[in-house]
């Protein structure tokens, strides 16, 4: 008994010494974890046959419908589903079913409906009775279905079906029936639940200098849909931490690490992290942690820090695409520029340092540069910053041909290649690529600028692209800020033609030796599509110069037609006519409408010319002549003429009877 006894207190000591002595870098006084038990939307969307449950309100977006004209039996409307990835109850009680309606070629309706609900291997059904109730118009009808309480398990499938019973038109006509609608903003459709939905685990924070690290598990069925297709903010003693988070896939959801740094002349300290996520209005799920922080030694990454995961793209990107372009006649030269930030600057920086990793993923987009990790030095591999040897991986694997160009572009970007190119990129000529990181080389989000120094063949007389929507349309969302800021400038002897656009505003400018397309537009819809092309005719006397010389020439023409047919009339109507199909031919050679246009309206001013300067009035003989010369009474009719010579004998006409006057003194 007595060396147990003395046991026991050297045991305490000694770990009270380990404990006091062990360096201390973070210690987390609560760990957080929630689920919801909390009422929600699962909204209905797409094909009737194939239609699946979602409760993202961020996803309403295409809408889906369908008609019902008459019931002989029971006609199914349709059938949404979704496997649910979370293991948990459920309470008893009512689920409300909504759909939106909208009644055609009658004055309304009667209608029964029933809705079955399915989870796992349970059913229920609710509906509405007899005939009722009565539709007009334009609405939503509404279904109570009640629901016991319950298991749910990982990979149960959640059912709901329409079937409508019966249908009693009152004064149908030859198109009457009823339109159901779901899937859409203004026309949502959906039922009501009470599942649990997401697990929010806060996990203990770690710290790399003065950096400290959240990582947050979200675990549901949706993956990496639960943080993409949701809101959340993080704060950390009630100040929001605005920083783009690292999203990385994991088994069984998503984890969301946020980025937090230590206020400046605080080493330690107790925090509290809040977060909240809210994957719909109205739903709120929230967790908070409080954490014993203390500043640690950098990692020797620079101050970065790496997730063990390949990032997700779908965080939330901002990008601007610039194009400088010159067109000389035969062809076009570009130099395009891609900067981005937010998610898909961090996949683009965690793939640089990772070329070559055996673990990658299948699906993994850097896989395709296996064969370039043997250019990368042991220790520069994975070690927590992008080097320069891995950044020659990238741009040898992009500029050995313009099909991995292409794929990179596409499949790792989701940039239409020939959207900002112009061209398919196998159609290039030689072409350069630099990757420039900016100031940062360790892990973040910061800007990412791809530079593509390239040219390309063009055809007089075929449409060519400048730019056009580039985003790929996907069912996830990698772009959120669209930006773009493009310039083609021609020669003095070439043109650059019709210009056509839609979708975004552009400026086409000419000045005697320059001419000038560009683009400019900064948050752009990425639901809406644009495009911007261009027609060059190859014809040199549409090019800026010539054009104008040509231009000039005709004006010219054109005044001194008039001056010589006005020479004994009022020159007025002329002049005016003259000058203001000038001044309107430099507007429209200015603001780079059509050349052929242009030139048709000075054409146009040299034929006018003729019918305005035979039409104009005739000046009178003392309009006609200066005012300071003798003047003498015609004989014949008293009308004061001119003596504009000392020349005798002199003859000269008189304006008003058109008589000769001899004058011999």
């Amino acid at each position: 008994m007595g060396v147990r006894n003395r046991f026991v207190p050297a045991s305490i000591v000694l770990v009270f010494l380990l404990t006091i002595l062990g360096p201390v870098v973070n210690v987390s006084a609560q760990e957080g974890s929630c689920c919801s038990e909390e009422n929600f939307e699962l909204f209905l969307k797409g094909d009737p046959d194939s239609g699946i449950l979602t409760p993202f309100e961020s996803e309403t977006d295409e809408g889906n419908s369908k008609l019902v004209n008459q019931v002989l039996q029971p006609i199914e409307v349709g059938a949404w589903g979704v496997d649910w990835g979370v293991d948990g109850e459920y309470p008893s009680g009512d689920w409300e079913f909504n759909i939106h309606y909208e009644v055609q070629g009658a004055v309304g309706v009667n209608i029964n409906i029933t809705v079955e609900v399915r989870i796992g291997g349970s059913f229920y059904e609710g509906g509405t009775s007899g005939i009722e109730p009565y539709l007009t118009g334009e609405g939503d009808v509404q279904s109570v279905i009640s629901v016991e309480s319950g298991d749910v398990r990982e990979d149960d499938e959640v059912e709901v079906r329409l079937i409508v019973q019966l249908l009693g038109f009152n004064q149908p006509g030859d198109d009457s029936g009823v339109i159901f609608h779901w899937g859409s903003n203004d026309k949502a459709s959906s039922i009501s639940v009470k599942l649990p939905l997401v697990e929010i685990e806060m996990k203990e924070a770690s710290v790399s200098g003065s950096l400290v690290y959240f990582p947050i598990l979200l675990s549901s069925g949706f993956d990496d849909r639960m943080w993409s297709s949701s809101s959340g903010t993080f704060e950390v003693q009630n100040v929001a931490v605005t920083d783009k988070p690292v999203a990385t896939l994991v088994e069984g959801g998503v984890e969301v690490t946020f980025v937090w740094s230590l206020p400046a002349g605080v080493d330690s300290g107790s925090f509290l992290a809040e977060f909240t996520l809210e994957p719909q209005n109205g739903l709120q799920i929230s967790a908070n942690m409080s954490h014993f922080i203390e500043a640690g030694d950098d990692d020797g990454g620079g101050g970065s820090w790496y997730p063990a995961s390949e990032p997700l793209r779908t965080g939330g990107s901002a990008i601007l695409v610039s194009i400088d372009a010159d067109w000389d006649g035969s062809e076009v030269r570009k130099d395009v520029s891609l900067e981005f930030d937010g998610s898909m600057s961090q996949w683009m920086r965690w793939g640089l340092d990772n070329i070559g990793n055996s673990s990658l993923g299948s699906s993994s987009w850097w896989r395709n540069l296996n064969s370039y990790s043997d250019s990368v030095p042991d220790s520069d591999f994975n070690n927590k910053m992008v080097d320069s040897s891995e950044l020659m991986a990238l741009t040898g694997y992009l500029r050995g041909s313009n099909a991995d160009l292409r794929s990179f572009l596409s499949n790792g970007l989701f940039i239409e290649s020939e959207s900002v190119i112009g061209v398919d990129p196998i159609e290039l000529g030689p072409t350069e690529i630099s990757i420039d990181l900016g100031g940062t080389s360790g892990f973040s989000s910061e800007t990412v600028t791809i530079k593509i120094s390239t040219s390309y063949p063009v055809m007089e007389g075929d449409r060519q692209l400048l730019i056009e929507t580039f985003a790929k349309s996907t069912a996830e969302e990698y772009w959120t800020e669209i930006s773009v800021d493009a310039t083609l400038q021609g020669s003095m002897l070439t043109d650059i033609g019709i210009v056509t656009a839609s979708g975004v505003d552009y400026s086409h400018r000419r000045w005697i030796v320059s001419e000038t397309l560009s683009v400019k537009s900064t948050d752009l819809d990425v639901e809406e599509s644009f495009r911007v092309e261009f027609v060059p005719t190859g014809n040199g006397l549409f090019s800026v110069l010539l054009g104008s010389g040509m231009m000039v020439l005709v004006l010219s023409l054109s005044i001194g037609l008039g001056m010589t047919m006005t020479r004994n009339r009022t020159r007025f109507p002329t002049m005016i006519t003259v000058t203001a199909l000038g001044v309107l031919s430099f507007g429209i050679y200015f603001l780079g409408l059509p050349m052929q246009m242009v030139l048709g309206v000075v054409a146009f001013s040299l034929l006018l010319v003729l019918p305005i300067s035979l039409l104009s009035p005739k000046l009178r003989s003392d309009e006609s002549r200066g005012p300071n010369y003798p003047r003498i009474s015609c004989p014949s009719c008293g009308t004061s003429v001119a003596v504009e010579s000392d020349v005798r004998p002199l003859r000269i006409s008189c304006s008003g009877c058109d008589s000769v006057i001899r004058i011999e003194e």
